[in-house]
């Protein structure tokens, strides 16, 4: 990995480029030595094979213009549920401090870019931006388009210019997990998107009050979302409280506990009826262990699978919670949630 340039602040902050990594794809990280130093030793830098189909055109999407969003992703074919979208590594990593005043930042993010490879380098200027003044240009492709990557228990910004293609929904038809070990961004579509459909994603959480939702988008990504679930806000969050009261009474086991697998069934209907396929692994969870604490092992371990599915298409293979559901379906009559709600 080639050094660019070193200034103490605090601690040591160092640009560093490689532009031979991933092909000739390159990646610019601006970091401390010691989190390079941990970088380098994670499998896409030591095994030429670790990114073996990542960084590929899927030939599931392509962009274009889409009015009063900017550019977008769209459907090069009907896809179905599971499909993957995306699958890449960032054109830059920089390290999330607050040391540094604008003109420094600045300064460090250009170096970092500029070393890029030419294609990678137009990809990251092309981007959008929120303020659009050229004295700031880097810091805000990564202010619009950054998703947080950890390297070593540290946060970095990290900037993935195809998923930056990616417009917010908030009942989005994709969903996204990164891979820290393989600094690779998926994206996977969570329901049948049509051909010429646009992709999306949520950029915070759909299950959050409009309100919430609104003021989110609003502070860390500068717009006001018009989707459908937030022009009928009321309806939307009566839906959400109505969501919160079934996953409370799910989640009690008490013996007065209205729990069922009816309940769980309601729950899963209004999950999708709002549009949330992509976080499904709530509701599947929770009808897992109303089936199994009503004797039915079979639908326990199927509605099981599911949670367990969409948490790597979520969260990805590291989730604590696939722990939970790969016990129950382990051992579906051995599981402390079996028969409990037969009395």
């Amino acid at each position: 990995m080639d050094r660019g340039l070193c200034r103490l602040v605090g601690s040591k902050l160092c640009v560093y480029t490689d532009t031979s990594f991933s092909d000739g794809r390159g990646i610019s990280l601006f970091t401390t030595p010691e989190l390079a130093e941990h970088a380098l030793a994670l499998p896409p830098f030591q095994n030429p094979d670790a990114l073996k189909g990542i960084n590929k055109a899927s030939g599931t999407w392509y962009t274009q213009e889409i009015p009063g969003k900017g550019m977008g992703m769209l459907a090069k074919r009907d896809l179905q549920s599971k499909d993957r979208i995306t699958a890449h590594t960032p054109a830059l990593l920089a390290y999330l401090e607050s040391d540094l005043s604008t003109t420094e930042r600045e300064k460090f993010f250009k170096l970092a870019v500029s070393q890029l490879p030419e294609e990678t380098r137009e990809m990251y200027l092309g981007l959008a931006t929120v303020y659009g003044l050229p004295q700031v240009k880097y810091q805000d492709v990564v202010k619009a388009n950054t998703f947080q990557l950890d390297i070593d228990g540290h946060n970095h910004l990290a900037v993935f210019p195809e998923t930056s293609r990616m417009n917010h929904a908030c009942a989005p038809n994709a969903q996204y997990y990164l891979d820290p070990t393989l600094l690779t961004h998926f994206v996977h579509v969570t329901r049948p998107v049509k051909e010429g459909e646009e992709i999306t994603i949520s950029y915070t959480s759909p299950l959050d009050p409009t309100h919430i939702r609104q003021q989110r988008l609003s502070q860390g990504f500068h717009f006001t979302c018009t989707c459908t679930r937030c022009i009928d806000h009321e309806r939307t969050d009566t839906v959400l409280q109505h969501i919160q009261a079934m996953q409370n009474s799910l989640n009690d086991w008490s013996p007065s506990s209205t729990g069922s697998p009816d309940v769980a069934e309601e729950l899963l209907d209004a999950y999708r009826q709002e549009g949330l396929e992509g976080f499904m692994d709530i509701p599947y969870g929770f009808a897992a262990l109303a089936y199994n604490a009503a004797n039915d092992e079979g639908m326990a371990a199927e509605y099981a699978e599911r949670a367990e599915e969409l948490i790597l298409l979520k969260d990805g293979a590291w989730a604590p919670n696939l722990r939970i559901w790969q016990e129950l379906l382990r051992d579906p009559r051995g599981h402390w949630s079996y028969g409990r709600r037969m009395g």
